[in-house]
């Protein structure tokens, strides 16, 4: 046992971190680019602990009788990377492209959905403009969870207050930012090299050079799915009456059928016990909805805009209940609604992006400001540096690993029921094929919010119809029956995958998570959840198996058949984005270098 540890002199190595302003500019809108650049002065990198920083502001349009306002956040599980379009990484002054991944957004959204534990979207509320589940938030009429239903600690704007206390922050229509924070986040880029553990020789690159372009405004922004009548309908407040009290008498409290009121009372259900857990604000337009898994026509057509949230105890209500004073609005359901005079519940819901004919437009905008890059420098042993420069001088060459992504897209039409998508693969060392088809349709601002038009991910006696809010980022299965992969000759696996029940949005298909396990570990995303295969739906293939298997995809004819031929038809066009996993290799070499694919 003496001999079971030793002291030694140890090598000390060292870690620093500098920061990198933004090159071109100091406020960035969508569409907009943002240049970084890592000069050779930093030597070392250690690439995976580097982190982008940014601010990011949210606003709404100018609030008026036509635009209320309401609350909108980034994306719920990819928070501040779904204002990432696209990243490209060069060496030196954009000499040679090392990596470049289009769809950055699409990518990360599909790491995040099923890379994905308790864990994970804590750290990633905290650190990258993701909104996570709150218990404050809950819903208890059997809704399931939701990340998007938070706005008791959202990061992107202040609760409300009760309007009785001396602070109301309740989205007052004469605060010109609605109350909207700046929120800042550390980004840990999705890319190859900034997931690669691997120090990398800044100083023989002349630096790195990154180029980021940004998300157009409308596909970014998303409203809270505790006001959305289209995404969890059982999750919005409840009406209870239009006095409050506990005790009815008569009609005394209800809201008759053409009848009008201007004071909506909510149950306390889904833990409504607080004017900082309501989800509406001052300003927004709201209306009723029956609790229905049908969606009839008795959905409410007049809608009153909020003039006070307040929160109302005592005799004459008996428990403590929120109180919405709105503009008249009249009962046009066909039917008495209030605490005792329903055979079903009615919820209130948002009206401020659907169901108005005034209303247009809903053009929301962000600003993002301070963007810097902060590097994770490592400080090597002396005489480290000298001795590699003179080993590469000598004709040394230094070979640089990183798994990356090179997307493939292919457009498809809703009549396709059955195409050929062909892959023109070119990597050497690919590990797996990624196949997200997202929605193609070209969506409003306001269609993007309000969701009443986007893809039906799945319905049922929870949540009763979810529609997506994250059209365009995530792939839709859409009534895909089976697929198949053929390359170099063969037909791969040997039978169809079979996506029927998916497709069916009931249940979900063995052989699919399979293969789609089996492609995400290859990828270097570990398949940690699988409850999003609804909303994130993709194809998987894994191309190679093992630690450190690769397939050389060169020369082969890469297709991917996909079969719509069921009982029902598609129902929106797809931009299928084809994600190959491969290595890619940087070669240094005393004059130059090269990347190798």
């Amino acid at each position: 046992m003496s001999q079971f540890f030793k002291s030694s002199d140890k090598i000390q190595v060292g870690q620093t971190e500098v920061a990198v302003p933004s090159e071109n500019g100091l406020d960035y809108r969508p569409g907009g680019k943002i240049d970084l650049y890592i000069p050779p002065t930093s030597k070392f990198i250690d690439l995976s602990q580097t982190k982008l920083k940014m601010n990011v502001s949210l606003a709404i349009p100018t609030v008026n009788n036509t635009n209320g306002a309401t609350r909108v956040q980034l994306d719920a599980e990819t928070g501040l990377h779904s204002l990432i379009r696209s990243i490209r990484v060069f060496s030196g002054r954009k000499t040679a492209l090392l990596e470049e991944i289009e769809g950055y957004d699409i990518l990360t959204a599909l790491r995040f959905d099923y890379e994905s534990n308790e864990n994970l979207r804590a750290k990633r509320s905290l650190t990258e403009g993701a909104t996570n589940y709150d218990p404050a938030c809950r819903g208890t009429l059997a809704n399931l969870k939701t990340q998007q239903g938070n706005c008791f600690s959202n990061p992107y704007f202040t609760k409300v207050q009760d309007v009785n206390t001396t602070l109301n922050t309740s989205f007052a229509t004469t605060d010109e930012d609605y109350d909207f924070h700046v929120a800042t986040g550390e980004l840990h880029l999705n890319t190859g090299l900034f997931r690669n553990e691997a120090v990398f020789p800044a100083l023989l690159t002349d630096g790195i050079f990154i180029e980021i372009l940004l998300q157009d405004a409308k596909k970014v922004f998303r409203q809270l799915d505790s006001v959305n009548r289209n995404r969890r309908l059982r999750l919005c407040p409840v009406f209870h009456s239009t006095n409050g009290s506990d005790a009815q008498d008569g009609n005394s409290g209800s809201l008759v059928n053409s009848g009008t009121t201007t004071t909506l009372f909510f149950t306390r259900d889904n833990n409504q016990t607080s004017t900082q857990v309501c989800p509406f604000v001052v300003g927004e337009y709201v209306t009723l909805c029956p609790d229905k898994v049908d969606f009839s026509a008795s959905v409410n057509g007049s809608s009153g805009r909020i003039t006070q949230i307040e929160q109302v105890t005592g005799a004459t209500v008996g428990t403590s209940k929120t109180k919405l004073t709105i503009t008249e609005i009249t009962n046009n359901t066909g039917e008495s609604l209030g605490a005792s005079y329903t055979a079903i519940d009615y919820h209130i819901v948002s009206a401020n992006l659907e169901g108005r004919t005034a209303l247009t437009g809903y053009a929301c905008d962000y600003t993002i400001s301070n963007v810097e890059m902060i590097v994770k420098q490592i400080e090597v042993p002396a005489g480290y540096e000298s001795s590699m420069m003179n080993m590469m001088k000598e004709g040394g060459t230094i070979n640089y690993d990183y798994k990356s992504f090179t997307n493939y897209r292919f457009s498809q039409l809703s009549g396709d029921n059955v195409a050929n998508i062909r892959l023109p693969l070119i990597e050497s060392r690919a590990t797996s094929i990624l196949c997200v088809p997202t929605d193609a349709t070209n969506y409003t601002g306001q269609q993007m919010l309000n969701c009443a038009s986007t893809y039906l991910e799945y319905t049922d006696s929870h949540d009763h119809r979810n529609r997506s809010s994250r059209s365009g980022l995530v792939g839709i299965c859409d009534n895909l029956q089976e697929y198949q992969f053929i390359y170099d000759g063969k037909i791969n696996p040997s039978r169809k995958v079979d996506t029927s029940k998916i497709a069916a949005k009931n249940s979900i298909s063995q052989q699919w998570c399979i293969e789609a396990e089996k492609a995400l570990a290859m990828a270097n995303i570990e398949p940690l959840s699988f409850m999003k295969f609804r909303e994130n739906f993709f194809i998987g293939r894994a191309l190679s198996l093992g630690r450190n298997a690769v397939y050389d995809a060169r020369g082969k004819d890469f297709n991917l058949q996909v079969e719509y031929t069921g009982t029902s038809a598609q129902t929106k066009p797809k931009l299928w984005n084809n994600f190959v996993s491969h290595l890619r290799r940087l070669e240094i070499k005393n004059g130059g270098l090269s990347v190798m694919r």
